[in-house]
């Protein structure tokens, strides 16, 4: 678990781009270069449009918090230490440690820190885009800015999805920013992704593959326009906290971003899938890390959802799957003796050893590993290399289907999408319209977590259905340093005592 000294670097490193645009202290830096100064060359506003959409990228799919959060959502397990991994898999509950010098820091500073640095780069170029700087053309003009919008919202999704509250800010601001709740973080995503859906209509602009490398589509005015629908969808479904909450999502919206996104009645579906290069400018730690098979195991939970036979609770005894279970799992080991992967093995792997302290809590291990992407895992050198998928397609298919059935929609339609993945891939008994609502939806979850391991985080998916342990925390609060530096009392999230309903 050697990732975390690169990240506290980067953390840092944002926080100066973010002391730009974010400000919490009203104290004039009067050696602080004006923005549009130094921003006044064309090439240099580009090359920051871009950025921020690298930055938003390389910290939307890191180890802090997502794994954290996967852990707590009992969809992966571990006792390390690290990444906030161990604590926060205790049972029951315990609080989020939120202090400014506590060891599970980071779950809450890198996120903030990151994803503020994507915003102030994109606010930054928006500001200077409105001061009248303009590129070779007015059409490239127009591509960047866009671009830089796409990085604006895809930030403040991240920050409504994470944090009970979080400060919005763009390239209008002025004064102090307020922290607001996360239905208003979330709210002003949205506005920004229909400000981007809209300025992207028709365009056939394209952009370099530096930009954004998509493996088997160009970032172009249409693809960004399709991937912008998916995320508007992913953003208000995913920003539920409770089943209540839920229930209460305009799902009709949801459908219809849905269904203009990247599987819908758009085009050609495809998977936004990103080209790793090793830990240079386009990696995806969160992803690298659960597809390692020697670092966090499944949590068998999972599996047994997957496989009944297999207890969801482990007391120690290693269970293999039954004689009937989801075609995804694999009831013999992924990896031969030497240690390579077989080709052509499922995605989850049953591999006969557990890792970790057993003092630690037994119940933190599994046999059980996932290796879907295991060319980009750590144990490969150095990992995060080749396609890693930051959403699926399916994942699209999912959220049509599930608005589908929950606004009285076409059921025959939602059966056929949740097919694509529980019969082609699950081998599992079809769905079908006849199955009604209430059950397409059990099989549309069933999917969301299992089809979507590794790219879409458990606790998003698990909040909202009300599928967590008592005190699991259902986000978390403005990291303890920054609360230091506003002046304002300190506070959490989590326990089973503490907070029962883990909100």
């Amino acid at each position: 678990m050697m990732r975390s000294t690169r990240f506290g670097a980067i953390a840092a490193a944002a926080l100066l781009v973010a002391s730009a645009c974010t400000p919490v202290l009203d104290v004039k830096n009067n050696d602080a270069p004006d923005v549009l100064r130094a921003l006044a060359t064309p090439a240099d506003v580009k090359s920051v449009a871009a950025s921020s959409l690298n930055t938003w990228y390389v910290y939307a799919t890191t180890v802090e918090p997502y794994l954290m959060f996967d852990v707590t959502a009992d969809h992966v397990t571990a006792n390390y230490g690290n990444f906030g991994m161990r604590f926060n898999n205790e049972e029951p509950r315990i609080p989020y440690g939120n202090s400014s010098a506590g060891s599970d820091r980071a779950v809450a500073e890198t996120p903030w820190n990151g994803q503020y640095g994507a915003l102030g780069a994109a606010n930054d170029a928006l500001k200077a885009f409105k001061a009248g700087v303009k590129l070779s053309t007015d059409a490239e003009t127009d591509q960047y800015k866009t671009l830089a919008m796409f990085a604006q919202a895809s930030a403040l999704t991240e920050l409504g999805l994470i944090f009970d509250k979080a400060f919005v800010v763009d390239e209008n601001a002025t004064g102090l920013p307020v922290l607001v709740k996360y239905q208003d973080v979330i709210t002003a995503a949205m506005t920004k992704w229909d400000a981007v859906i809209a300025a992207s209509v028709g365009k056939t602009y394209e952009y370099p593959n530096s930009v954004f490398p998509l493996e088997k589509v160009k970032l172009s005015g249409s693809t960004l326009n399709r991937i912008a629908n998916t995320f508007a969808a992913r953003a208000l479904a995913y920003s539920a906290r409770t089943k209540a909450e839920t229930d209460a999502l305009s799902w009709a919206k949801i459908l219809g971003y849905a269904d203009k996104g990247i599987s819908g009645n758009g085009g050609t579906p495809f998977d936004i899938s990103i080209i790793g290069d090793g830990y240079v400018n386009w990696y995806a730690d969160f992803p690298a890390t659960i597809n390692s098979i020697w670092g966090v195991p499944v949590d068998v939970q999972v599996i047994n959802m997957m496989s009944p036979n297999v207890p969801a609770k482990f007391d120690g005894t290693k269970v293999a799957p039954g004689a009937v279970h989801d075609a995804r799992l694999q009831a013999t080991s992924a990896y031969d003796d030497d240690g390579n992967y077989i080709s052509g093995s499922a995605d989850f792997s049953y591999e006969g050893y557990v890792v970790g302290q057993v003092a630690r809590g037994i119940w933190k291990q599994s046999p059980y590993f996932y290796g879907r992407y295991q060319y980009y895992g750590w144990n490969n050198s150095p990992g995060a290399e080749g396609p890693q998928p930051y959403t699926l397609a399916a994942e699209n298919d999912l959220l049509i289907a599930e608005a589908l059935c929950r606004t009285g929609g076409d059921l025959a339609r939602a059966a056929t999408l949740v097919n694509k993945t529980r019969v082609t891939r699950g081998h599992l008994t079809a769905a079908a319209a006849g199955d009604g609502a209430a059950k397409l939806l059990t099989y549309i979850a069933y999917e969301q977590d299992i089809e979507l391991f590794s790219t879409v985080n458990a606790l998003y998916q698990r909040r909202r259905l009300d599928n967590l342990q008592i005190g699991t925390p259902r986000h978390i609060p403005v990291p303890a340093k920054e609360l230091e530096t506003l002046g304002l009392p300190i506070y959490t999230f989590g326990g089973a005592t503490q907070n029962p309903t883990g909100k």
